[in-house]
């Protein structure tokens, strides 16, 4: 007779839910699972008979790992190769015990999922726990206690065995991501309704049970909810399961009186007396059809409810404004801030309210009402919100602002945040006929009536030009400031000028009007006054004996317009604020683009009936300049500047939203008067204008200074946070340009020597101002040093013998004006100014040559400079020469500057892009090629 070969068979259960198997032989030998897997599995179908098992190793010894499943089914039948003998480990023979109840108890479904926020977890059915005498649990198997390895074995078989089933699976989990929650989950199924859910049992009633909601023929009455049987041959046939049945349907009516009663465990609130609540009132017939009749066809149950549900189940009710007829046509001052009377008016689904009517049924707690024979909701959370903006609305008014956020920015996206600072986002505001003419005339100025030139205007208007006087008149009509944003040479002086005539005539206001300005063009702006109104009776608020005080309003009484500069805005605030004027206007308003400073924030506290911003570059940089200048012509019009920040700046220059940038601009655009001289419009008959690049090697003495400035400062920014590494960027910026300008410039030289042969920069320069001079031609140079300037008019001097006249903020006021005129007389061909004091507000138009000798990297700064000269009023070619140094940051910038010059038509982004690169862009940028 054969031995029978005998293997011991030991198991370890692992801390990751699986189980290790190895097996050792009679005489102690392991046995490598070749050897025994096969004859182990050699019934067992899931792993294909032990061929799709994995073999590992876990203290040493060879094995295999099982999941939870695949240990079941193997010991659920024990079909192993019965010519061995196996032997068990403790482990072994309590799976031999527990794997068949837990199969069984599996594969019956006679268990229901324990619901969670996350998903579903499993509980053992009793039938497991009855499976083994009371003894068995108090065992222990291998320091895991028999009750909590059969729930971990359990919960992991069921798992993965409802992983198999697939679809079921994802039905089960759609329940846990819809509206019920898990609390109200766990009420509603029991085993029966678990498995009928899942579809391993099928209901073989003829019916399928469900509720009907009838509403009340009078609007007071109660509302009737009835548990209905639905014949699942014929959907149309529906009885009420307390009405005539027929006698087949009879055997099956425990099954819809067991899914009432699961009704009943989900919603307590619609049980009366032990059944189904016949009648609700109107507050549980509003939560019925808005909670549970979607939760209960969330879980398959038909709800027959009113045809008219439907239509309004998503309906809200809206509130709007309509404007009173008796608003004036247009007063001769409205102004943003402006309140408008106006009458509620509520609807929803063609049903309509008074604000009487509203009231009243929000007072009563009204939640489903009849009105002109429809019904409408009233949702408790919106009822709520409509109350507050109400209130709100008394309290604070219906301002024109409001209005005009809604007119004028229609696809702005609704906002849930109803402490929106914009009071009305969420109300439809209603428009009377004059109101509807006042928008029309703001979205499209073409619109606008043309106004005559004044008749005591001593120069002939161009068209563009009256047309921009007609329109600050009709924003003043409106009382809406305005920024006048032409471009530089377009004559911006004469049309306020020309508004200016205007105004006195038909208002004769009893205050003058001020003007803010540069002190660079305080000259011009008394010359351009006497020329072209000499009615106007102007005086100049400047220099140490300007007046203050009674003085000071005594000179207001006597005048008509009053000049003054930024700098005493803020000096002369309390002087300055005394007065309420007839109009402020600011020119060059980019003054006032830091809105932070001292001298921007008493510029936007003056008070005046009309502000008038005037400027070719209403932003520079960055959005929040924007910000500031509309914060002056129209105060609150874009909110608080952190409102700005939030809604605009952040998703535009940080993000690019286009949306946004379309926004905005349909936001300012009816205040914001821009044309540029290539539009068809102005036909300025400007003559040609050539930009040219004059490329300018190194010497040998800047490349060294160059590439040893480059490498100390990248050492040094590697080394340093965030703050500090802007901070040293920017101050080798500077130091770069400074050097590639003149090396005696970057090593501050008092006294340098041999100016021309160290610079190729100055080397082409001189070729330039020898060529101008010869053709008996006038140039404009500018530069942003001090330093700079000194060496460059020195060497002119020198080497030419003329006088070249240097224009920088040192200069007074008279020697500014006496240069100015003298230029344009002709009296000298080269002038010299420094970029911040003579790149805005001049008249230049003698030059025909610009030179940039050093980069400003702003495109609009610099075309701020070179308009000087290209403007109404230059009738010769205009040649513009842009300096750069080759192989250096200025020649990479200069690429930059191109791509940069395009973003400002549409709002441009922050200038500090230099010092946001990583180290890496940075020396890439800076090394010298």
């Amino acid at each position: 007779m054969l031995k029978t070969r005998t293997i011991t068979i030991y198991i370890k259960w692992l801390e990751d839910k699986h189980f290790f198997l190895w097996a050792e032989a009679e005489n102690g030998r392991l046995l490598p699972p070749a050897e025994w897997v096969k004859q182990l599995f050699l019934s067992h179908e899931e792993s294909f008979y032990g061929s799709l098992l994995e073999t590992t190793s876990y203290k040493g010894k060879e094995g295999i790992l099982l999941s939870a499943w695949q240990w079941v089914t193997l010991f659920k039948s024990e079909q192993f190769n019965r010519f061995i003998r196996w032997e068990w480990d403790e482990l072994g023979d309590f799976s031999l015990a527990a794997a068949p109840a837990i199969y069984e108890a599996i594969t019956d479904g006679g268990f229901v999922p324990h619901f969670k926020e996350n998903g579903l977890s499993f509980q053992v059915p009793d039938s497991v726990w009855e499976e083994f005498a009371p003894e068995f649990w108090e065992e222990s198997v291998v320091e895991v206690s028999n009750r909590e390895l059969v729930t971990s074995l359990f919960q992991s078989c069921a798992e993965q065995a409802f992983n198999e089933a697939g679809a079921s699976y994802a039905k089960a989990n759609q329940l846990t991501s819809g509206k019920l929650t898990p609390e109200e989950l766990n009420r509603y199924f029991d085993a029966a309704r678990w498995r009928e859910w899942l579809g391993t049992d099928d209901s073989t009633a003829p019916f399928t049970a469900g509720l009907r909601l009838i509403e009340p023929a009078e609007d007071h009455e109660d509302w009737t909810l009835e548990t209905v049987l639905i014949s699942r041959n014929n959907t149309e046939k529906v009885y009420p399961l307390n009405g005539r049945i027929s006698k087949n349907w009879h055997p099956y009516l425990p099954e819809a009186e067991a899914e009432q009663t699961r009704w009943l465990r989900l919603f307590p609130w619609l049980e009366e007396a032990g059944s189904l609540r016949s009648h609700l009132s109107e507050e549980r017939a509003f939560l019925f059809l808005t909670e549970a009749s979607e939760k209960l066809i969330q879980l398959g149950v038909p709800i027959l409810l009113p045809s008219w549900w439907e239509s309004i189940r998503n309906a809200s009710l809206s509130l709007s404004a309509k404007v009173s007829s008796t608003t004036s046509s247009r007063p001769s001052f409205v102004g943003l801030q402006a309140i408008l009377d106006f009458n509620w008016r509520l609807s929803m689904n063609g049903a309509d309210l008074s604000e009487e009517e509203f009231l009243n049924l929000a007072a009563n707690n009204r939640r489903l009402v009849k009105i002109n024979g429809e019904w409408i909701q009233l949702d408790p959370e919106m009822v709520r919100k409509i109350q507050g903006l109400m209130k709100k609305a008394k309290r604070e008014g219906l301002r024109l602002q409001d209005l005009l956020e809604q007119e004028l920015v229609p696809l702005e996206e609704q906002t849930d945040d109803w402490t929106d600072p914009r009071l009305f986002a969420h109300i439809q505001i209603e428009l009377n006929r004059s109101f509807r003419k006042m928008i029309a005339q703001l979205k499209d100025v073409s619109s606008l009536p043309v106004l005559p030139a004044p008749a005591d205007l001593h120069a002939e208007l161009r068209p563009y030009q009256q047309f921009g006087m007609s329109w600050l008149l009709f924003l003043r009509s409106c009382g809406f400031g305005a920024v006048l944003a032409d471009d530089m040479g377009l004559g911006k002086t004469i049309q306020l000028i020309s508004y200016l005539l205007h105004v006195k005539k038909q208002e004769q206001p009893t205050t003058p009007a001020l003007i803010i300005c540069p002190t660079s063009v305080l000259g011009n702006w008394q010359k351009e006054l006497e020329r072209f109104a000499p009615g106007l009776r102007v005086a100049l608020h400047y220099g140490n004996n300007r007046r203050q005080g009674d003085s000071f309003e005594q000179l207001a009484n006597e005048t008509d317009v009053i000049l003054t500069t930024y700098n005493l805005s803020h000096l002369d605030f309390d002087t300055l604020s005394s007065i309420e004027w007839n109009t402020v206007a600011l020119d060059e308003a980019q003054n006032i683009k830091n809105a932070q400073t001292k001298q921007s924030r008493a510029v936007r506290k003056l008070k005046g009936r009309h502000h008038i911003a005037l400027t070719g570059t209403p932003m520079e940089n960055r959005l929040a300049e924007l910000w500031s200048i509309f914060d002056f012509t129209n105060h609150g019009y874009l909110n608080s500047l952190a409102y700005f920040q939030k809604h605009y700046i952040v998703p535009i220059e940080k993000d690019g939203l286009k949306s946004k940038i379309e926004q905005l601009q349909a936001k300012i655009r009816p205040f914001l008067l821009r044309r540029t001289k290539s539009d068809p419009e102005v036909e300025l008959n400007l003559p040609e204008k050539l930009e040219q690049k004059e490329y300018c090697p190194l010497t040998t003495e800047q490349a060294v200074l160059y590439e040893q400035l480059v490498n100390e400062t990248m050492e040094e920014v590697r080394k340093l946070e965030a703050f500090e590494r802007r901070g040293l960027i920017l101050q080798m910026l500077n130091k770069i340009k400074q050097l590639c300008n003149h090396p005696a410039l970057y090593l501050k030289e008092q006294e340098p020597a041999h100016i021309v042969e160290r610079s190729e920069k100055m080397n082409k320069l001189m070729e330039l101002i020898d060529n101008i001079m010869e053709r008996q031609e006038a140039c404009l140079i500018f530069t942003q040093y001090i330093n700079m300037g000194e060496m460059i008019q020195q060497e002119i001097e020198k080497r030419f013998a003329i006088t070249v006249p240097f224009l920088s903020g040192s200069t007074s006021k008279e020697q500014r004006d006496r240069f100015v005129a003298d230029f344009q007389e002709g009296r000298f061909p080269v002038f010299l100014l420094s970029l911040k004091a003579g790149g805005t507000g001049l008249n230049l138009t003698a030059a025909n040559h610009v030179i940039h000798f050093d980069r400003w990297w702003n495109p609009a700064v610099e075309n701020q400079a070179t308009d000087r000269a290209y403007r109404i009023g230059q009738n010769r070619f205009v040649h513009v020469h842009k300096m750069i140094t080759t192989g250096t940051i200025e020649e990479k910038i200069d690429a930059m500057l191109e791509k940069k010059q395009a973003l400002n038509d549409e709002i441009i982004s922050s200038d500090q892009w230099i010092t946001e690169m990583d180290d890496n862009e940075l020396e890439e940028l800076l090394i010298l090629k």
